[in-house]
């Protein structure tokens, strides 16, 4: 045997209830436009019908009005029986048909003098020596009669123009009714609606927090049932992402630190081979050993970057202070000269008399040197690394462009991504970590600035860096 099990607010019982309730109003819309429909239809088709019937019997009533007088001055001439039998039935069938005809009650008094005025007439008729017919009361029954007939239709337009009056009234009463109902079936909608896109957008924001790094709990979530187990699922995904941040962090902190210390005897012993104090080096040995000095100081600065990378992760505050940009970036092109040399690199510095701004001089020492770095590595034999300042505002503008090759456009989206190794990559023995412009663009993130890569005026690729003053 099936069980379907009933939550008590559920997304799929709030929806239904939603919709039953929305529908109610609506539903009383349609049944009252609906009755008012037939009720118009049925009076109007009632008058039709009336009217119909009472046009047929005025028109009658004429007829027999005309035969009567035509019939009275007949017999009046002729005197013969036969006619006077025809007058005798026409003006029973006046009578009849006055009778049957269904007139409003100030009408009563004009139907009373038709009856006198065919009483009168009858009188008359009876007379068997010498019928004589007052030519008064036959003038007078064609013109009660044209009144009666005139007096019934503007009896019946009044009713005509009285249901359209009706029906106008019933027609506003329903758009009252109308907005009305539509209107508290919108709030119902939106209430709904708020019920359900509330916790919704709760959830889109808890995960593009979650996207973003942010591993802070969510708060309880009240809404159907659904959205709650799903706040819920989401709140232990947080603690568990929170989690292997921790386990990461740890893993990066001590794997940095486990090959610094055997790195730096490295270092020693090729710089101890590299002085000769050991002994005399052949050529061959001479280059061995500068080899090993090269790789075990790019090996430094992957640990450098690890350290950098896992110490942004982490709570820190900026330490506003005013920089001196020229001595700054002095001090970061200092340790990259020897490969400048090496690939004979013409390097320009153009601070257009930008001297000082007020930033975190830590921050922005990990962003230039990344990107100086990184134009380093990627530059051709014999290029040029052009370094330029401009102000706008309270708005640095610090842009680090290089003749290397082309970014594919394929690996713009992620550039920035840690550990994202792009088609064009390092040559030589040692590849790059992939995570220096990641670390540049969590610092300049730190500084509320913005770092973009672009080609500048001559096709260059370049990085540009938008960075606010923190003076403010």
């Amino acid at each position: 045997m099936i069980r379907f099990k009933w939550h008590t607010h559920s997304l799929k019982q709030l929806v239904l209830l939603a919709f039953f309730l929305a529908a109610i109003p609506l539903a009383i819309l349609i049944f009252q436009s609906g009755n008012a429909l037939v009720d118009q239809s049925d009076r109007a088709r009632m008058l039709a019908r009336e009217m119909l019937q009472s046009s047929q019997q005025t028109e009658e009533l004429r007829t027999l009005a005309e035969d009567i007088t035509r019939s009275a001055r007949q017999y009046e001439i002729v005197k013969r029986s036969e006619l006077r039998d025809r007058l005798t039935h026409q003006l029973q069938n006046y009578r009849t048909l006055l009778q049957q005809l269904q007139l409003p009650t100030r009408l009563t008094d004009s139907a009373a003098k038709l009856k006198t005025l065919l009483d009168n007439i009858q009188l008359q008729s009876d007379q068997d020596t010498a019928p004589r017919f007052e030519p008064a009361d036959l003038d007078a029954l064609i013109t009660a009669t044209q009144s009666l007939i005139h007096a019934t239709d503007q009896a019946f337009n009044s009713r005509l123009s009285e249901l359209e009056q009706q029906v106008k009234a019933e027609q506003q009463r329903t758009v009252w009714q109308a907005s009305a109902l539509i209107l508290a079936s919108t709030i119902l909608i939106l209430f709904f609606s708020a019920r359900i896109n509330r916790p919704v957008q709760h959830l889109i924001k808890h995960i593009r927090a979650l996207g973003e790094g942010e591993r802070t709990p969510s708060p309880y979530l009240s809404g159907p049932l659904e959205l709650v187990q799903v706040n819920e699922q989401l709140n232990w995904l947080a603690d568990r992402l929170s989690g292997l941040e921790e386990d990461k962090a740890r893993f990066l902190r001590h794997i940095s630190h486990e090959l610094k210390t055997p790195l730096t005897t490295l270092r020693e012993g090729a710089d101890i081979l590299s002085e000769e104090l050991a002994g005399p080096l052949t050529q061959n040995q001479q280059e061995i050993v500068h080899l090993l000095q090269q790789n075990s100081i790019t090996l430094q600065e992957l640990i450098e970057q690890l350290l950098d990378y896992n110490r942004l992760q982490q709570p820190h505050r900026l330490q506003k202070e005013t920089v001196a940009l020229p001595s700054l970036l002095e001090r970061i092109i200092t340790p990259f000269k020897l490969q400048i040399e090496q690939k004979q690199l013409q390097l320009k510095l153009e601070l257009n008399n930008i001297d000082g701004w007020i930033t975190d001089s830590h921050m922005l020492q990990r962003i230039l040197t990344n990107l100086i770095s990184n134009a380093v590595h990627y530059s051709n034999q014999g290029g040029v690394i052009c370094i330029t300042t401009s102000q706008t505002g309270s708005v640095l503008e610090l842009e680090v462009a290089n003749t290397g090759p082309q970014i594919p456009d394929a690996d713009l989206p992620q550039l920035f991504e840690p550990f994202y190794q792009g088609k064009n990559r390092r040559r030589g023995p040692l590849k790059g970590s992939g995570i220096g412009l990641s670390i540049a663009a969590q610092a300049s993130s730190a500084l509320n600035a913005k770092l973009l890569v672009s080609r500048n005026s001559d096709g260059w690729v370049a990085f540009s860096l938008f960075l606010p003053s923190l003076e403010h």
